[in-house]
This record gives C-alpha cells, structure tokens and sequence, in this order.
C-alpha cells in the first residue's frame, strides 16, 4: 500500500484519538512507534517530535524547504542514491515535494 506523509500522519491522528494507549506511547516515544507503526526505519540523526495542541495553542507544520540553489548534504545524496528503507516515489508540482511510500502499518 501506497501512502503520503499526510495520509501517514491522518492514521496517527486516528489511532491516536481513538486509542489513549497508543496516544501516550506515541507522546512517549513518536519515533519508536512511526518506525513500528510503518515498519520502517528512520536515519539515526532524524528527530521525531510530537505536539499536542490544547484549546489555547495550535500548530501549523511548515514543510521543509531546500534554498533554491542550495546543494544537497552528502547524507541526504546517500539516502536517495543508496536507497533506505522506505519504499515509494517522490514528485514535486509546484515547488512542493510530495512523498508516498508504501508501508505495512499495523497498530504498534
């Protein structure tokens, strides 16, 4: 199954707010259960980070943007030359990159 990273984050939402369990391991530890929940593997130096909103404070999530002319880091040229652990592809319209990645998502 193909899914993109917004279509990943709506299962989160999901599970999260149907299960208080699943929503305190994930408050626990967001990257230990992205990896099982989409068993895959994330890049040691990469930071998983969960928000939770309240009535008083909203979120909005800015995707990252690479500087127009910027070059990419050796470890981001690794990941997409070497491949990882993710499968799927990756298009950009517009100046936005949209990800999809096929995963085997189990509840934890």
């Amino acid at each position: 199954m193909k899914m993109t990273r917004g279509e990943m984050q709506d299962l989160l939402t999901k599970f999260s707010t149907q299960n208080p369990e699943y929503r305190a391991a994930l408050l626990r530890n967001p990257k230990g259960i992205v990896q099982e929940q989409f068993q895959m593997q994330l890049p040691d130096d990469m930071a998983v980070e969960v928000l939770e909103e309240s009535p008083e404070k909203v979120y909005v999530v800015l995707p990252y943007m690479v500087q127009e002319g910027a070059e990419l880091a050796s470890s981001d040229l690794e990941a997409v030359a070497g491949g990882t652990t993710v499968k799927g592809d990756a298009n950009c319209q517009n100046a936005i990159a949209s990800t999809a990645v096929e995963i085997k998502a189990s509840l934890f």
